[in-house]
C-alpha cells in the first residue's frame, strides 16, 4: 500500500505552471511531477511511495556499512586504512608498511605542517601593510601603555613584586605571535589567574608574618646573596600580606614561577593528547558563575590597601567570611589618606568609564590611557608630598631596571604544586579560549582548540624562564586592542617593545606610586565580570538547569574558595548532565490532519492518535541509567502495563516508538527492549521501531533482536500504517485522510505515482471518509467522547 506526503508552499514563491517527469528510479518505479496550479493561496504537492520497513528500505537502495571509523567509505577522509573487510591485504606487516608509506612528507606537506605549528607564518602572510599596520600600531601602543599600571597591579594581588607584572608583557607576547591563533586577544596578567596563583604562593612561601613551609627552604635553600637575610623592611602587597624583607619576596618568586611552569608543562602535554574538547564540559553558564565568585574574590582582596590596612590571609574552608571578620577588627587602623587617595582614584576612574569615555570616543580615534595618566599623576604627587615619610602610605617600592635574567626555576617544588598547577592550567586555557572564541566569531576567522592549548603552554614554559609568571587572555586589554581595529598579532609585538622600553629605562621611576591608586585600578577594571549578575537573571529565563548550575558554582566559590568552588560546580554540572540523560523528555504523538506528521498531542491541539496505535517519543540515551524510566514513563503514557494486562484490553494493538531522539543505546539498553518487547508481545501488544538511527539498528542486530527486519520502519507514519494491516478500513481511512483534498486515489498495486492536487476535497473523498467513520469507531475506547466527536464532524484521527 503507498503513503501520502505533501509539500506546501508559500503563495510569494509561486512559480509557472509547469511539468517534469524524472528519468526512471533504479527499482524500475515510474515517477511523475506535476504542479498544480495554485488553489487557496497554496500549492501542494502529492508523493506516493510503498510502505518501507527498514530491512527493505536498506535492501532497495543499496544501504552499505561504510570501510572506516569515521563515516566515509575507504577512509577517504583521512586516507588510511586499517585492515578492513574490503583493505586487501590485512596482515600486520601490511599495515604498517602502509602507514609508513602515508607518514612520508612531501614539500607541500611539510609547508602545511610548518603553517599549522606556526600560524603566524599564514597570517603574515595574507598581511595588508597598507589596510593593517595602522590599526595593529594604534592597537599595540594603545595596549602596552595598558599593560604598565594593570601588570603592577596585577602582580601585586599575586603576593609578587611590581616588576614580576611587567615582565608580563614582553615575553608572553612574543611567543604567542609566533604559535597562537587567535588575532585579537592581549596575553599577559589576567586578575583571576593572579588570585589562583596568590593562594599557592601564600600556602608555601607564607604571609603576614608566618614563613615558608620547612619544605620550601629546604628546596630552594638560602635565597641569593643579593637579598640579604637580615633585611627587616616590610613591604606590604595589595593583599594584605607582608613580605618580610626582599628574602621573602624572593621565596615567593620562586613559588610562582615553578608552579607557573608545571602548568605549561600540563597545558603542552594536554595539547599533544587533544585534550581541546575539555571546552566542552565546562559549559558557559559554569565558566560565568565561577569568574563572578572569583570577581568578588579579587574585589575583596583590595579592601586592606584602599584602607591602608593590614589583614593576614589565613587558610580557611570559609576564606571570603573569615578575611571579612578581620577587616572587621582592624578598621580601627585605617589610614586616612590612604582612604582619600583611594576615594579620589575611583571617583576619577569611574567619571571617566562611566560618562567621559564614550564623548571622548567619538572625539578621539585612540582611547585615552586615563589610567596610565593615573598612575604617573599620583606617582609625581606621592613623591613630590614624600606621602610614604609623612603619613605612612604604603607604595609600590623599588622596581628594578632591566630584564630578567634566563633562570630555570626549581622542579623540585612540582609535586607540592601539581594540584594547584593542573587548576590554573584548565580553567585559565577555558578562560582564554572564550575570550579567543568571540573575536573569532566577529571577525571570521578559525581557532584550532588544541594549537591554542599548545601555544599557551609554550607561553608559560618560556615565561617564567625569564621571570614571568603565569600568562593568560585580558578580556580588557582584548576588547581595547579588537575595538581599535587589531587586524594581527603584530599589535602584540608593538605593546612588547613598549614594555621592554618602560623596563629598561622607566621601571625605578614607578617606585613611589601608592599601592591604593593600583588597588583602584583593579577594582575599576572587574566591572565586566561583576556585570555577568546579569546572566544569572537571563539563565532563570531560558534554562533552570543552566541558572542551577550558575548559582551552585557562584555560591560555591564565594562561600569556600576559588579552587573548592570550582571543584564543585564542575562536579554539579557533570551531575545535572546525569540527570538529564536519565531523565530525558517523553511524549506521545498524534497525527495531524491530512497529514503523515505526527507530533506532540499537547503542544497540537487537533493532532489526534490513531485508534489502537500509540506512538511514543523518547528524547535521550537508552542506557543502563535511564531503561527503568523508560519503562515507567511508557506504560503511564500509554495507560498500559503488560505486568497488569494479559490480553483483555483490545483497544491497543501496537506502540509505535519514535527513535529518532534516542542518540545512543548501550548493551542493557539493547537487552532491555528484548525483554520489553516480549512483556508486550504477551500481554496482546506488538512493539514497532521507527526513525532509528544506525547506532541504534547496529545494537539491535549485534544483541540478536528477534523480527528486526519486521519491527523496524523507516518512519512513523510507515510504522503506523504498517501496525494496521489486520485492521484494512482504519488503514484504508488513514490513508485516505491523507489524500483527502485529492481528485486521484492510487490504487493498490498501481505504479508509484506524484500527480497534482486540486483546491479542495470533492465528494468522493468526502464519502470514502464517511465509511471509514464507522469502521473507525470499534477501536476507540469505551467512554472517549472526545474522540467520537471529532471522527463525526472531522473525520481525522
Amino acid at each position: 500500500m503507498d503513503s501520502i506526503l505533501e509539500e506546501q508552499t508559500e503563495p510569494d514563491m509561486q512559480q509557472p505552471k509547469q511539468q517534469v517527469a524524472p528519468p526512471e528510479a533504479q527499482d524500475g518505479t515510474q515517477r511523475v511531477l506535476r504542479k498544480s496550479s495554485w488553489a487557496a493561496g497554496k500549492q501542494r504537492i502529492r508523493v506516493s511511495r510503498p510502505i518501507f520497513t527498514q530491512y527493505n528500505f536498506d535492501a532497495r537502495y543499496q544501504f552499505t556499512e561504510p570501510q572506516s571509523g569515521n563515516g566515509i567509505p575507504g577512509g577517504q577522509e583521512t586516507g588510511l586504512s586499517w585492515g578492513g573487510e574490503n583493505s586487501g591485504d590485512s596482515g600486520l606487516g601490511a599495515r604498517l608498511r602502509r602507514q609508513l608509506h602515508n607518514l612520508r612528507c612531501s614539500g607541500d606537506c611539510a609547508l602545511s605542517n610548518a603553517f599549522r605549528l606556526l600560524p603566524c607564518l599564514a597570517i603574515m602572510r595574507a598581511y595588508r601593510p597598507r589596510s593593517d599596520l595602522l590599526p595593529d600600531l594604534a592597537a599595540g601602543l594603545t595596549v602596552g601603555i595598558m599593560n604598565i599600571p594593570q601588570g603592577m597591579a596585577y602582580a601585586l594581588l599575586a603576593g609578587l613584586p611590581p616588576v614580576c607584572g611587567l615582565y608580563l608583557g614582553c615575553v608572553p607576547l612574543l611567543v604567542y605571535f609566533l604559535f597562537g591563533t587567535s588575532r585579537q586577544v592581549s596575553m599577559g596578567t589576567f586578575a583571576i589567574a593572579s588570585l589562583m596563583l596568590a593562594e599557592s604562593v601564600s600556602r608555601l612561601a607564607g604571609g603576614a608574618g608566618r614563613p615558608p613551609v620547612p619544605e620550601l627552604l629546604d628546596i630552594l635553600g638560602p635565597p641569593p646573596a643579593m637579598y640579604g637575610p637580615d633585611d627587616a623592611n616590610e613591604t606590604t602587597s595589595a593583599m594584605g600580606n607582608p613580605l618580610v624583607g626582599e628574602a621573602k619576596a624572593w621565596y615567593r618568586t620562586q613559588v610562582a614561577l615553578s608552579v607557573s611552569l608545571l602548568a605549561g608543562v600540563l597545558q603542552i602535554l594536554l595539547g599533544l593528547m587533544r585534550f581541546g574538547f575539555i571546552t566542552l564540559y565546562l559549559s558557559t553558564p559554569l565558566v560565568s558563575g565561577f569568574t563572578t565568585g572569583a570577581a568578588l574574590h579579587v574585589l575583596s582582596s583590595q579592601v586592606p590597601a584602599i584602607f591602608g590596612i593590614k589583614v593576614p590571609r589565613r587558610e580557611s574552608h570559609f576564606e571570603l567570611a573569615v578575611f571579612y571578620v578581620d577587616v572587621a577588627r582592624r578598621l580601627g587602623e585605617t589610614n586616612p589618606v590612604s582612604v582619600l587617595v583611594s576615594a579620589l582614584s575611583l571617583g576619577l576612574l569611574l567619571l571617566f568609564r562611566l560618562f567621559l569615555s564614550d564623548r571622548l570616543r567619538r572625539c578621539c580615534r585612540f582611547p585615552v590611557p586615563v589610567e596610565l595618566l593615573l598612575v604617573v599623576g599620583a606617582t609625581a604627587i606621592s613623591h613630590l608630598a614624600s606621602l610614604e615619610a609623612n603619613y605612612g602610605l604604603r607604595t609600590v617600592g623599588v622596581i628594578p631596571s632591566g630584564i630578567s635574567a634566563p633562570r630555570l626555576p626549581s622542579v623540585r617544588l612540582w609535586p607540592a604544586l601539581f594540584q594547584d598547577a593542573a587548576l590554573l592550567a584548565v580553567v585559565m586555557y577555558v578562560c582564554t579560549y572564550s575570550v579567543c572564541k568571540i573575536y573569532a566569531e566577529k571577525n571570521n576567522y578559525q581557532l584550532d582548540a588544541n594549537q591554542e592549548l599548545f601555544a599557551y603552554g609554550l607561553v608559560n614554559i618560556l615565561g617564567p624562564v625569564f621571570g614571568c609568571y603565569f600568562s593568560a587572555g585580558s578580556l580588557s586589554r582584548s576588547q581595547v586592542q579588537a575595538e581599535l581595529g587589531g587586524r594581527t598579532q603584530l599589535a602584540s609585538l608593538v605593546s612588547a617593545t613598549l614594555m621592554l622600553f618602560v623596563l629598561l629605562f622607566l621601571g625605578p621611576m614607578f617606585s613611589q606610586l601608592p599601592n591604593a591608586v593600583l588597588a583602584c585600578i583593579i577594582v575599576v577594571a572587574l566591572k565586566g565580570l561583576l556585570m555577568q549578575f546579569t546572566d544569572a537573571k537571563r539563565l532563570y529565563r531560558i534554562s533552570k538547569f543552566d541558572f542551577s548550575i550558575w548559582m551552585v558554582c557562584f555560591v560555591s566559590v564565594v562561600a569556600l574558595n576559588v579552587t573548592y568552588g570550582l571543584m564543585i560546580g564542575f562536579a554539579y554540572s557533570l551531575l545535572t548532565v546525569v540527570c538529564r540523560t536519565q531523565s530525558p523528555r517523553v511524549s506521545i504523538l498524534g497525527r495531524l490532519p491530512l497529514t503523515d506528521i505526527y507530533q506532540d498531542y499537547r503542544y497540537y491541539q487537533c493532532a489526534v492518535q490513531v485508534p489502537g496505535v500509540v506512538v511514543f517519543r523518547f528524547d535521550g540515551a537508552l542506557y543502563f541509567a535511564s531503561v527503568e524510566n523508560f519503562r515507567r514513563k511508557l506504560a503511564k503514557l500509554t495507560g498500559f502495563d503488560p505486568k497488569l494486562s494479559r490480553g483483555e484490553d483490545e483497544s491497543l494493538h501496537h506502540i509505535v516508538l519514535d527513535c529518532s531522539g534516542v542518540n545512543y543505546v548501550d548493551s542493557v539498553g539493547a537487552r532491555f527492549l528484548q525483554s520489553l518487547a516480549a512483556e508486550y508481545k504477551l500481554a496482546g501488544v506488538c512493539i514497532l521501531f521507527a526513525c532509528c538511527p544506525h547506532q541504534f539498528r547496529r545494537m539491535l542486530e549485534r544483541s540478536d533482536f528477534p523480527d528486526r527486519s519486521a519491527c523496524v520502519y523507516i518512519s512513523v507514519h510507515d510504522a503506523v500504517v504498517g501496525a494496521l494491516a489486520d485492521y484494512p478500513e482504519v488503514r484504508r481511512w488513514v490513508i485516505s485522510d491523507v489524500r483527502s483534498r485529492n481528485n486521484s486515489v492510487v490504487e493498490p498495486g498501481a505504479s508509484a505515482v506524484v500527480t497534482g492536487i486540486h483546491s479542495a476535497a470533492d465528494s468522493s473523498a468526502d464519502a470514502l471518509r464517511g465509511e471509514t467513520v464507522t469502521g473507525v469507531q470499534r477501536f476507540v475506547r469505551a467512554g472517549d467522547e472526545e474522540a467520537l466527536s471529532l471522527i463525526r464532524n472531522n473525520g481525522t484521527m
